[in-house]
C-alpha cells in the first residue's frame, strides 16, 4: 500500500514538473514574440551580408521558394517592428512616413515570394530605400 502511494506521489510530481516546465517555455516563446529589436538588429538582421535580402535574392535565383518565403516572412515582421522604435536624429513624422513605406516594402516581398514571381522580387527589394532613411535618420 505504502508502495502504491509513494508511486503515485512520484508520478504526480512528474506530472506536475512536465506542466511547469511546458507553462515556462510557453511564456518565454510569448515573451520572445513581444520583443521589439531595436533599430540596428533589425537592419543588421535583413540587409548584412548573411541577411534576410541576400538570402531572398538567393533563394529566389535558385527558385528555392520554401526559403525565400521563410526570410520574407522574418523580414517582413522585421519591417513591422521597424516603426516601434524611436528615433534620435530626424522628425517624429519622417520616421513615421519612412517606416511604413519599409514595412509596405517588405510585404510586397512576402507577395511576391508567394507567388513565386522572381521579377516582382527583385521589384519588391528594389522598393526597400536605404539613402532615403539614413539621410534624414542616421
Amino acid at each position: 500500500m505504502v508502495r502504491k502511494i509513494t508511486r503515485l506521489a512520484i508520478c504526480f510530481a512528474a506530472g506536475l514538473f512536465a506542466i511547469t516546465l511546458g507553462v515556462g517555455a510557453f511564456a518565454a516563446d510569448d515573451k520572445k514574440a513581444d520583443k521589439v529589436l531595436d533599430v540596428e538588429e533589425i537592419m543588421k538582421a535583413g540587409h548584412s551580408k548573411n541577411g534576410y535580402i541576400n538570402k531572398i535574392k538567393t533563394a529566389t535565383k535558385g527558385e528555392k521558394w520554401e526559403d525565400a518565403a521563410k526570410s520574407a516572412d522574418a523580414l517582413k515582421v522585421n519591417g513591422e517592428m521597424l516603426g516601434k522604435n524611436k528615433v534620435e536624429k530626424g522628425e517624429a513624422d519622417s520616421w513615421k512616413k519612412l517606416s511604413d513605406k519599409y514595412a509596405k516594402s517588405t510585404a510586397a516581398v512576402v507577395t511576391a515570394v508567394e507567388k513565386k514571381d522572381a521579377a516582382a522580387v527583385t521589384k519588391a527589394l528594389g522598393s526597400i530605400s536605404c539613402k532615403e532613411c539614413h539621410d534624414a535618420h542616421k
